[in-house]
């Protein structure tokens, strides 16, 4: 009788799971990419295995249901993985964690941990987008080489995000406000705005966010642009980085070519922090080989030029101010 009872259950079930599936799509999805490469710091050098020098290693788990009349609600969930060392620190959703609601001819209304406005244009246009040996947050972030000047640099928490609908004749934007939650970091405000038709693009993106308990503003200004000529695809990247009276202005310009089955990539940035002589530049040059769509092989190589105080580096050992950096990085990425 018991058997029978659990049987009648888990059918019941299975149907009220059969009618909510068959409104929702759920898609998993993720990242994996590691590789090979050696630092080195002023007059010391390290090889390393490492991780996300094309795209940035992640698990995630996205759904949305259609609920009518044009609306749409959705869910993103997405979390880092770390190859060389498999998540030692435990996996969690901090690359993104959001709930949607959509309509086609309104927007999105989207709640929680997500990307900041100011963010897209340090990705969209520069050639390694930020990862690599060319990431462009390796000297956009912070200034002089501190890439933690301020909590959003990337993403923000307690986000409330508009997004502008797609169907707007190549006119995209979006705005951001976060709360601080009664902490004394973390009030931010910012928005991006961008148009793209054909092989154009181009954006600009502003926010400020309260940085310290004295209620001094991080203060973040871009713009960027793009243009494809079907052999190359030229970029270019400003922007200001501002906090009391400390300022940095950086740029980049930087190519790609398509060859064959793969891409070349290059760049050059520089960043400079205003009445201190802590600067710094990087050129960068990279090769990817996509053997399929999903898995590709790459090659790069990159130096950073340090003066004064400044310690833009690649990371491995401890950057000696005014001394290079240098890199070369060769690995592996598959998506699923």
């Amino acid at each position: 009788m018991k058997i029978q009872t659990l049987a009648a259950a888990a059918a019941t079930l299975a149907g009220f799971a059969g009618n909510a599936f068959a409104q929702s799509t759920v898609t998993l999805f993720g990242i994996v990419d590691a590789g090979v490469s050696q630092i080195k710091n002023g007059s010391e050098s390290r090889k390393l295995q490492s991780v996300d020098g094309l795209s940035s290693s992640r698990l995630g788990f996205r759904g949305i249901e259609d609920l009518g009349g044009g609306l749409s609600a959705g869910f993103h969930l997405e979390g880092a993985l770390v190859p060389d060392t498999g998540n030692p620190s435990g996996y969690n959703f901090q690359r993104r964690s959001t709930v949607s609601l959509m309509h086609k001819s309104v927007g999105e209304l989207r709640l929680g941990r997500d990307y900041v406005p100011t963010f897209w244009n340090l990705s969209a246009f520069s050639p390694f987008g930020t990862n690599g040996v060319g990431a462009s947050g390796l000297l956009f972030y912070g200034f002089g080489g501190s890439s933690s000047t301020a909590p959003t640099i990337v993403r923000s928490n307690n986000s409330i995000g508009y997004f502008l609908p797609r169907d707007l004749g190549g006119v995209y934007g979006q705005a951001m406000v976060a709360a601080a939650e009664g902490a004394a970091t973390g009030k931010y405000v910012g928005a991006r705005v961008g148009f793209a038709t054909g092989p154009f693009d181009a954006a600009v993106a502003a926010s400020e966010v309260t940085n310290n308990a004295a209620g001094d503003k991080f203060k973040s200004f871009n713009a960027g642009t793009s243009y494809n000529f079907g052999f190359l695809k030229l970029m270019a990247l400003y922007s200001t980085s501002k906090q009391t009276t400390t300022e940095q202005v950086t740029w980049l310009l930087g190519v790609t070519a398509p060859v064959g089955s793969g891409e070349i990539r290059a760049v050059y940035m520089d960043a400079d922090r205003k009445n201190s002589g802590n600067d710094g530049t990087l050129m960068a040059l990279g090769y990817v080989h996509n053997l399929s769509k999903r898995t590709a092989l790459y090659g790069q190589a990159g130096r950073i030029k340090n003066e004064g105080g400044a310690t833009f580096s690649y990371g491995g050992p401890t950057q000696p101010a005014g001394r290079p950096s240098t890199a070369i990085e060769a690995g592996i990425r598959h998506s699923f």
